[in-house]
């Protein structure tokens, strides 16, 4: 489980030293990836990859949503494994995907993380937590 929000700086490589606290989860390596409903990075374990990539695999090859779908997780994908200081090396055209340069804010989302651009984490996921529009409603509708 990957819980927890930390900022972190990438070196003039652009590698990113993962948090310890989820470097044992990601030992037998991980896959990185385009989000494509955001403007961020999609980081899993080889395992939950399997499981993600099984679903959008079972998906119609005639459905324009699921070839998009297809097109945007697998045409970016890349097997990453930590060297031995816990690094990665994230691509420069993952990097320019979801805006990252220097900074980079690494979030836990439960079964995989998220890899985002300071401001773009700020717009897109603090901001909605600060508005109205955010109440205890939905944790009702969804039975939480």
């Amino acid at each position: 489980m990957f819980l927890g929000e930390y900022s972190h700086n990438l070196d003039s490589k652009g590698r990113l030293t993962i948090p310890a606290k989820y470097r044992e989860q990601l030992e037998q390596g991980m896959v990185v990836t385009r989000n494509p409903t955001a403007n961020c990075l999609l980081l899993m374990p080889l395992d939950e990859w399997a499981r993600v990539s099984a679903k959008v695999s079972a998906l119609p090859l005639t459905d324009p949503r699921s070839a998009l779908l297809r097109r945007a997780l697998f045409s970016a994908a890349e097997d990453l494994s930590q060297d031995k200081q816990g690094r990665i090396l994230i691509s420069q055209r993952l990097r320019e995907y979801a805006r990252i340069e220097t900074e980079i804010v690494v979030a836990g989302v439960d079964t995989h993380i998220e890899l985002w651009n300071p401001g773009q984490w700020q717009a897109q996921v603090l901001a909605p937590l600060e508005s109205d529009d955010l109440d205890g409603a939905i944790f009702e509708a969804l039975g939480v």
